[in-house]
């Protein structure tokens, strides 16, 4: 499929974007839906909302974010990312945030920063092993309460990501290149014990058994494969899964690790494992 990226431009465009946020997270309320009135004053005035259409000009995706704020740096805080859910196995999330880098970079700005839930697998492993984000900061249940039926019932725990546009790190992912620590966790080589493991598989994962007394350079973390697919299956399994999660990142993170890695392993039976590694982002995290 050819795709075209550019800026938004129109009222109908902006309207997509409202279609496809309410695909993309089930909103039963449009309260909270970013409206077209706020797309284009965000667009006017420093932002950026930048579009994916596909051969007939139907938008497949955007992404939305505005100016910010890191301790004192200027920065571009990404909001927001959508797909349609036809369009999600064709790289469009990962051409979006490429071409948000190219735009953000060009306003001479080197630093973007967004929330995820550490639990989304498929997010996870864009952020970290395809675009070389990095994390340190663990924030307990940023939303509250929302009408995504993608949140519903659970604490809408985040990791907050930050990516270095021009490190030596994001760059060469920007040629495909992943680095020797991310393949040998890949293979399941590297040297790192595991901080928790999975037990089961698929909708019927289960955590495994804590370990928040090591001291490694490096750890290891499973989550399940899908846990969108646990809510469905049992809520009470997807809640044990963020409790025991906000536990691992909130101690680790809080012990003077970071989060390097996230990736689907290459072994016979493939797990979604998260490398932590000790040190901080700036010193250790933005070179191999």
């Amino acid at each position: 499929m050819a795709y075209t990226l550019r800026l938004l431009e129109t009222d109908h465009e902006y309207h997509e974007c409202e279609d496809i946020q309410r695909e993309a997270w089930g909103f039963t309320s449009d309260l909270d839906i970013i409206p077209l009135t706020l797309l284009v004053t965000t667009q006017l005035h420093g932002g950026l909302v930048l579009g994916v259409l596909d051969a007939e000009g139907v938008m497949q995706g955007f992404c939305y974010g505005i100016l910010g704020l890191e301790e004192g740096r200027l920065s571009h805080c990404s909001h927001m990312l959508a797909v349609r859910k036809a369009a999600r196995s064709d790289g469009v999330g990962a051409l979006l945030k490429w071409g948000q880098r190219d735009e953000i970079l060009a306003r001479d700005i080197d630093l973007m920063l967004w929330t995820f839930d550490p639990l989304e697998s498929i997010n996870a492993c864009l952020n970290f092993h395809k675009l070389g984000c990095l994390s340190d900061e663990y924030i307990l249940d940023l939303y509250g309460e929302t009408t995504s039926e993608l949140h519903a019932g659970m604490a809408t725990d985040r990791l907050h990501v930050k990516w270095f546009l021009s490190s030596q790190r994001v760059a060469a992912h920007a040629t495909g290149d992943r680095g020797r620590i991310a393949s040998a966790l890949a293979a399941g080589e590297i040297d790192a014990p595991w901080a928790l493991e999975g037990e089961g598989f698929g909708a019927d994962m289960r955590p495994g058994v804590l370990h928040l007394d090591l001291d490694a350079p490096r750890l290891r973390c499973e989550i399940p494969p899908s846990i969108q697919d646990i809510r469905a299956n049992d809520m009470g399994l997807a809640i044990a899964w963020r409790e025991i999660t906000r536990e691992l990142f909130t101690s680790y993170l809080e012990a003077g690790y970071f989060v390097r890695e996230c990736l689907r392993t290459h072994e016979a039976s493939p797990r979604t494992v998260y490398l932590l590694e000790r040190g901080t982002i700036e010193l250790n995290g933005l070179e191999e």
